[in-house]
C-alpha cells in the first residue's frame, strides 16, 4: 500500500546553512548595483534638459532648475553607493543602520522623481511612468511591509501633483510640449513619449537583469549548499546504520556475561557485587535502548518503510500494549485505562513503528506521573483522522517547554519523579519522525500540575 502525503500543518524542523545571505546582506548587494544607476541617471537628466531646449527648442525647459535636481539626486546617490559598497559581498555582516539608509534612499528617488515630473507637466507628463519603476524596485528589493508604505507614498505624491495642478494653488512650469497638451498630438509630444518610454524600457531591464543575475548568484550558492547537506546526511544516515549494527552485539554479549555472573554461574558473589552487577546491567539496558532508537531512526531515514506499510487497526494495537504494560503501571500504583469506541477505522501504516510510538507515550506517561496517578489511552476517530490519545494526571509541562518537546535530544529539567526519567531525549523526536512518515501529526495539551495529553493523528483509511 502507498505512504500518505506529509500532513502540511507539520515538518521536520531545518535549519539553513550559515553562509546563506539574508534579506538585509541581498538589499546590501542590490542597491550598491541601484545606485550606480541612480548616479547615471542624474547626468541623464541634464543633459536630456539641454537637448529639448536646445535641439527641440522647448524654451521654456527649466535647464538650471534641471542641473540642480541632477546634483542633488547624484549627491544623495554618490553617498548611498559610497555606503552600501561595503554590504556588496554578502558573507559581509550587516549594520543597523543598513535598513535606515535603505529607506532614506528610496524616500528621496520618490521626492526627486516628482520635482523633476512637476518640472516637465506635472501629472499630464509621461514621466509619471518612473512612478512605476520605483515602486517595482521597491517590492523586489524590500519588505512586504515597507513595500506598500513605499507604494502609498509614490500614489500620494501622484495625487498631490494632480491636485495642486487642478485645485488652481500652482502651475507646472511646462504645460506643452513635453506634456499632453490640448488638441492632436504635436511632434515634440511624441517624440518625447517615444524617448521616455525608451528610457523606461531600457531602465527597467536594465535593473531587473541586475536583480536576475544577483538572485541567481545566491541560487547557485543554495544549490551547492543543498548538495553538501546531501552528503552530510548520507554520511549521518551510514553512521546511524554502522553505530546501530557494531554496538548491539557486543552490548548484547557483555551483558549476558554479566547476568550469569550475577545468578552465579562463576561462584558466589556478594550482596555489594550483585548491588553492582544490577548497575551495570541496568545501564547496559539504558545503551541497548538507545541503540534501538538509533535504529529506528536508521530505518526512518531510508525508504525501505514505504514497502512496508499496511492496513493497520490500532484497536487491537492498543489493547494489547495497555495488556502488556499494566503490571508496569500498577509497581507505581498508576491506574491503566483504555477506551476505544465500538467502530474506527484503519489507517496505513507501519505496524511496529507506530507501536513503539504509542509505547514511548505510556512509559513516558508512567514515569513521569506521581505515583498513584491515572493514564488513559484513548481511541477516536474525527473525520478525516485517527487519533490516539495518552492522557495522565501527572506533574504536566509548562507552555515554554512544549514547542521543544518533539526536538532531538531535548529534556525538560526537573521534570523527573523519582528518578524514573531517564533517557536519551530522543523517544518524542522519533515518536513525530514516526507519524511525520506516515502523514500525520503529533502533538501535546498540558497544563503545570494537571496533567498532559500526548496525541497522535493519522488519516483514517477508507476502504
Amino acid at each position: 500500500m502507498k505512504k500518505p502525503a506529509a500532513s502540511s500543518g507539520e515538518s521536520a524542523t531545518g535549519h539553513a546553512p550559515s553562509d546563506f545571505p539574508d534579506h538585509s546582506a541581498l538589499i546590501g548587494q542590490s542597491f550598491y548595483i541601484y545606485t550606480r544607476v541612480r548616479t547615471r541617471v542624474a547626468m541623464a537628466i541634464v543633459a536630456a534638459a539641454i537637448f529639448a531646449r536646445y535641439a527641440l527648442g522647448m524654451q521654456r525647459f527649466d535647464v538650471a532648475g534641471f542641473t540642480v535636481l541632477a546634483g542633488i539626486i547624484a549627491l544623495y546617490n554618490c553617498a548611498a553607493w559610497f555606503f552600501f559598497r561595503r554590504y556588496r559581498d554578502p558573507d559581509v555582516s550587516v549594520s543597523g543602520g543598513l535598513l535606515a539608509v535603505t529607506y532614506g534612499a528610496v524616500i528621496l528617488d520618490f521626492l526627486s522623481l516628482t520635482a523633476a515630473v512637476w518640472l516637465v507637466g506635472g501629472g499630464r507628463s509621461p514621466f509619471t511612468a518612473f512612478y512605476l519603476l520605483h515602486v517595482m524596485v521597491s517590492c523586489i528589493l524590500l519588505s512586504r511591509r515597507a513595500a506598500i508604505v513605499l507604494s502609498a507614498l509614490a500614489y500620494s505624491l501622484f495625487v498631490l501633483l494632480v491636485g495642486v495642478e487642478w485645485s488652481g494653488i500652482a502651475t507646472p512650469p511646462l504645460r506643452v510640449g513635453a506634456a499632453a497638451g490640448e488638441g492632436p498630438l504635436t511632434g515634440i509630444y511624441a517624440l518625447t513619449l517615444v524617448i521616455v518610454y525608451g528610457m523606461f524600457f531600457s531602465l527597467s531591464v536594465f535593473l531587473l537583469l541586475g536583480l536576475t543575475r544577483s538572485l541567481r548568484s545566491v541560487e547557485r550558492r543554495i544549490l551547492l549548499a543543498n548538495d553538501e547537506l546531501r552528503r552530510l546526511s548520507q554520511q549521518r544516515k551510514d553512521f546511524l546504520h554502522i553505530a546501530a549494527h557494531n554496538l548491539r552485539a557486543p552490548v548484547g554479549a557483555v551483558s549476558m556475561l554479566l547476568e550469569n555472573m550475577r545468578e552465579g554461574a562463576a561462584g558466589a558473589i556478594t550482596e555489594k557485587q550483585r548491588d553492582w552487577l544490577d548497575r551495570s546491567l541496568k545501564r547496559l539496558g539504558d545503551l541497548t535502548e538507545f541503540m534501538i532508537n538509533i535504529q529506528t531512526l536508521s530505518l526512518l531515514e531510508t525508504n525501505i518503510i514505504n514497502t512496508e506499510f499496511t492496513s493497520v487497526d490500532l484497536a487491537p494495537v492498543l489493547t494489547r500494549l495497555v495488556e502488556d504494560y499494566t503490571d508496569v503501571a500498577e509497581a507505581h500504583r498508576h491506574a491503566l485505562r483504555l477506551e476505544i469506541p465500538e467502530a474506527v477505522p484503519p489507517v496505513v501504516g507501519h505496524e511496529r513503528l507506530l507501536q513503539e510510538a504509542i509505547v514511548n507515550y505510556i512509559t513516558n506517561a508512567i514515569n513521569y506521573t506521581p505515583d498513584g496517578g491515572e493514564i488513559v489511552v484513548r481511541l477516536l476517530y474525527q473525520e478525516p483522522m485517527v487519533r490516539v490519545e495518552v492522557s495522565d494526571n501527572g506533574i504536566g509541562i509548562a507552555a515554554e517547554d512544549q514547542a521543544r518537546l518533539f526536538q532531538e535530544f531535548v529534556r525538560i529539567p526537573g521534570q523527573g519523579t523519582a528518578g524514573r526519567a531517564k533517557g536519551s531525549g530522543l523517544g518524542l523526536s522519533i515518536v513525530r519522525r514516526i507519524v511525520l512518515a506516515h502523514g500525520g501529526r503529533t502533538g501535546v495539551e498540558s497544563e503545570v500540575g494537571k496533567g498532559s495529553t500526548f496525541f497522535v493523528e493519522l488519516p483514517a483509511l477508507h476502504e
